[in-house]
């Protein structure tokens, strides 16, 4: 199955997009014109960790920043195929060099499995760099 990827926009002139990872699973796959009517109040309890909620539970979170050299795009599916093995399209439909992640009832750590995710990237260009 082949999966291509459209993009017609230049990153480094690309607005920001404001991402938000929330600890819960929407099960719909309508468009949803979320900016609109999700505007978070986050309060920033220090310099690492922020306070909202969402349909009344508390949410603790962190801004997570990629590491140099990094960016992060987003895509849309338009049209999901009915079949296995076809070919897929997606369309790009933003770029982020930052997003929040949010936990329900525990403060973000280094324990979170995204906090040890992001971890990796950094183990593995130490393993794979070449030694100068």
């Amino acid at each position: 199955m082949a999966i291509r990827l459209h993009m017609n926009h230049d990153l480094s002139e690309e607005k920001q997009s404001v991402l938000h990872l929330m600890p819960c699973k929407i099960y719909g796959d309508e468009s949803a014109n979320v900016s609109t009517y999700f505007t978070p109040y986050i309060r920033e309890v220090d310099d690492k960790v922020y306070n909202s909620s969402f349909r009344g539970y508390p949410l603790q979170g962190k801004k997570i920043t990629l590491p140099s050299g990094y960016k992060g795009i987003t895509f849309v599916e338009h049209k999901k195929p009915e079949v296995e093995h076809v070919e897929r399209n997606l369309y790009f439909t933003g770029a982020f060099s930052h997003f929040t992640y949010w936990n329900y009832d525990k403060l973000p750590s280094k324990n979170d499995s995204l906090a040890a995710a992001m971890d990796w990237i950094d183990i593995a260009e130490a393993l794979h760099s070449t030694e100068s």
